[in-house]
């Protein structure tokens, strides 16, 4: 799994730190969990990205919705911040040819890139193989 580009590194790394937080709260949580998250979230931002309305994504699992829950606070605190605005319509990223065109487009891709990565460490490890990578890393 190759690493992810420098300008979705701080998203990420964010994001998986915010995974590990609820991991310690539900330590049930598994790979499969993680992925339902990511999958939720990107349909949810790149629904976002079109200028459609879009509701949150929800579960009936207590530990998914806590994620879900959690990325969500962490991505509006970044926004608070303007910590990924930089990103957008920057003529110096331009990923498949053309400029990122809003953050939640950038969510989508970053998001995307993590789900690619659950679903790696899940095959290479097991049920809880992306969640052990990234606790030996954070």
């Amino acid at each position: 799994m190759k690493e992810p580009p420098l300008y979705q590194q701080a998203f990420i790394q964010s994001i998986e730190f915010t995974v590990l937080e609820i991991r310690e709260e539900f330590p049930k949580l598994l790979d499969g969990d993680v992925v339902f998250a990511f999958d939720q979230l990107v349909i949810y931002f790149q629904t976002l990205a079109k200028g459609k309305e879009a509701k949150e994504p929800l579960s009936s699992s207590d530990r998914r919705q806590a994620l879900l829950d959690e990325i969500l606070n962490v991505i509006e605190e970044r926004e608070e911040l303007e910590a990924d605005s930089s990103v957008v319509n920057n003529p110096e990223i331009k990923p498949n040819g053309n400029p990122i065109p809003s953050l939640p487009a950038f969510y989508a891709t970053c998001i995307k890139t993590l789900s690619k990565s659950v679903r790696f460490w899940s095959k290479e490890a097991g049920k809880t193989g992306y969640l052990n990578y990234i606790n030996n890393f954070l």
